[in-house]
């Protein structure tokens, strides 16, 4: 059994890795020129908010729960790690108002209103984190704990039963 020569093994051995190591040049190549045409890739401009639960209250009696799925948009320049670790505050601030002013719809039991809840936020963001560097308050979606019939309209009143005929019947008390 003969042995290849040293130097066809070499040889072989420095194409074999020459080739393998051809497509990793490639991709690093790209991404330089990528990074030297943008300079450093920016950050995400937009912070998904953990989901957050919201009472409806009516007449000082909780309804429903509404979870709420929100993003901020900052402003272009703005790096978010300026609201890195403001979140709670700014969950605990929501959470607060909605209990003492609640964000009920006249017309619904199963959803927030939108207007004066990105408002409370846009706010609280601003005292968080500096005014104007919010761009946009987005409501991603609104899921109600429980499906409860929408309040009655005003001036409508709820169908009373008809009274049920209850002479005669020792069960029950008049």
């Amino acid at each position: 059994m003969t042995r290849p020569a040293p130097i066809a093994r070499r040889a072989f051995l420095t194409a074999s890795l020459a080739l393998l190591a051809t497509p990793a040049f490639a991709r690093s190549a790209k991404k330089e020129k990528k990074e030297g045409k943008e300079g450093e890739a920016a950050p995400d401009p937009v912070i998904k908010l953990q989901s957050m639960a919201l009472p409806v209250i009516v007449n000082g009696k909780l309804i429903n729960y509404v979870f709420l799925q929100m993003t901020l948009t900052l402003k272009e320049g703005v790096l978010p790690v300026v609201f890195e670790g403001k979140e709670p505050m700014l969950r605990d601030a929501i959470v607060r108002e909605a209990h003492s002013k609640p964000f009920v719809r006249p017309d619904s039991y199963v959803a927030l209103d939108e207007t004066r809840l990105k408002a409370s936020i846009l706010r609280e963001t601003n005292g968080l984190i500096g005014p104007g560097k919010v761009a946009l308050v987005t409501i991603v979606k609104q899921t109600p704990r429980n499906f409860i019939a929408p309040p009655p309209k005003p001036g409508t009143q709820a169908k009373r039963a008809a009274p049920v005929e209850t002479a005669g019947d020792p069960n029950i008390v008049p």
